[in-house]
């Protein structure tokens, strides 16, 4: 079982994205490359975490990915003022 470094819930901060492999002949029809361009630099929610070290992330109302969990990194928690 792989050690798990993430929790849902969890903050994280896609730091860069690994490319989409297409079979031959494919194209990337619904610019799945520019969703996840457009991540990198930004924070979200961990939504769901899988067996295969991928995390669900979801970037707006009507988008979700499964992102692979060496692309991103946690955001520390705030501590509070008492």
């Amino acid at each position: 079982m792989l050690e798990r470094r993430f929790k849902i819930g969890d903050i994280v901060e896609v730091t860069h994205y690994t490319p989409v492999q297409y079979p031959p002949g494919m194209k990337d029809e619904i610019r799945t490359e520019d969703l996840l361009r457009g991540m990198v630099g930004k924070r979200y929610r961990v939504m769901g975490l899988d067996d295969h070290g991928h995390l669900e992330l979801h970037p707006s109302r009507s988008h979700w990915i499964w992102i692979n969990a060496d692309d991103v990194k946690l955001v520390p928690k705030r501590k509070r003022a008492r």
